[in-house]
């Protein structure tokens, strides 16, 4: 798995093959895009432009490129194998060149090799060309030996290019010969349909997939450069969208728990602010009660003292002929009513009774009158009754 997410990650699943060549004295381009899915491969698009710029309108945002250049700049020819190095080939392919001044490629092909030069200055010209258009070149070729690592699959021994014939002999190329092809040409590449004119593009395109084509050049320090420039844009971006998802992931995941316990908590505040009015309610309740009963123990306290001194004192004035059915010291005025306050009537007592003997009675009275703790007597009820005895109620005003 790591196999293919590395790449991925790298060059994204779509490859692009780029031949930069001439047809009738005029610059056109033709561009192959691959897309690998899985373990398939296949043509995207394919088309034709007269300009880079043009091209770059048609090519995904940051495409990256493998670049053919094709055109009159490039200058190919063959020699016999020897057992030489490049440098040599090339000195002796084209021995009047400053090769300091050229980009030289060299493929092997049994006993022929094929020697392609073009100058550095217009190579480096054009990469920039196509960088200022977006296009990013990771690798170059030049001429037609790109197509070397696709002939294997090409089952035609006679292959037509852009510009060129080809000739093939067990899948290694015999002669490059370049013509004006005529006719448009179909070749099937393992399953791909292309026609000649974009053979060198899909060749390229599939170089980047495959990594196959391994040519002798003296410009590897180049290619690992544009492939670098490359890959910090690719990194850069894909970072860039990746940073930008996990913190769009993370402002997701936080939005969702701090809506799930915003929620838990504004329940938890008002449950708390519930209790906390119903704790203060209950507090002056408390406060009431407690205020209540302070002053209801203090009454009683008051009351019992006085009640008792009060009662004894009546009691111990009675003659024998008046009996008492009740005394009630500071009575109510009010019947009791709820949320209504309680009201007495302080300092009075009230006795009520029968008496069966009017003279014993007014001099009870009388003698209650006397006493130094009440005020007033005050009749409030005599009257007789079926019996010998009258019925009898007195209000007494005690003195504070």
């Amino acid at each position: 798995m790591l196999q293919n997410l590395l790449p991925f990650l790298q060059y994204g699943n779509r490859y692009c093959g780029i031949e930069h060549t001439s047809k009738k004295g005029e610059g056109i381009t033709y561009i192959t895009i691959l897309k690998k899915a899985k373990k398939e491969i296949d043509i995207e698009d394919h088309f034709s432009s007269k300009s880079i710029k043009n091209t770059a309108d048609k090519l995904p945002k940051n495409q990256h490129v493998f670049l053919v250049i094709n055109d009159e700049q490039v200058l190919t020819k063959s020699l016999k194998a020897e057992q030489i190095n490049g440098l040599n080939l090339v000195n002796k392919a084209f021995p009047n060149i400053n090769i300091s001044e050229f980009y030289y490629e060299i493929i092997n092909q049994g006993n022929i090799s094929f020697v392609s030069i073009c100058r550095k200055e217009y190579v480096e010209q054009l990469i920039k060309e196509y960088h200022d258009s977006n296009i990013h070149i990771i690798s170059f070729s030049l001429g037609n030996t790109i197509l070397s690592n696709t002939i294997s699959y090409i089952e035609s021994t006679s292959i037509f290019t852009s510009n060129a014939s080809i000739l093939t002999d067990n899948n290694l190329i015999k002669t490059i010969d370049f013509v004006e092809c005529g006719k448009e040409e179909h070749y099937n590449i393992n399953g791909l349909n292309i026609s000649n004119a974009y053979i060198l593009s899909l060749s390229s395109a599939l170089s980047s997939i495959l990594n196959n084509f391994t040519p002798s050049i003296n410009y590897q320090d180049k290619k690992s450069a544009l492939l670098n420039i490359y890959k910090q844009i690719r990194f850069f971006n894909q970072f860039l969208k990746i940073g930008l998802l996990f913190i769009l992931c993370i402002l997701s995941i936080n939005f969702i728990f701090f809506n799930y316990y915003f929620e838990k908590v504004d329940v938890l505040d008002e449950t708390s602010q519930l209790n906390q009015t119903s704790k203060e309610r209950i507090i002056k309740l408390n406060e009431s009660v407690n205020k209540a009963q302070k002053m209801t123990d203090d009454m009683l306290k008051s009351s019992i003292s006085k009640s008792s001194f009060y009662i004894n004192n009546i009691i111990q004035s009675l003659p024998n002929s008046i009996i008492l059915s009740e005394i009630n010291y500071q009575p109510l005025e009010k019947r009791i009513k709820e949320d209504n306050p309680i009201f007495l009537k302080n300092n009075v007592l009230t006795v009520s009774g029968k008496s069966n003997n009017s003279t014993q009675y007014s001099e009870w009275i009388s003698l209650l009158e006397n006493m130094d703790w009440i005020g007033k007597v005050t009749v409030e009820t005599y009257g007789n009754s079926k019996t010998t005895a009258s019925n009898f109620s007195i209000k007494i005003s005690i003195t504070p």
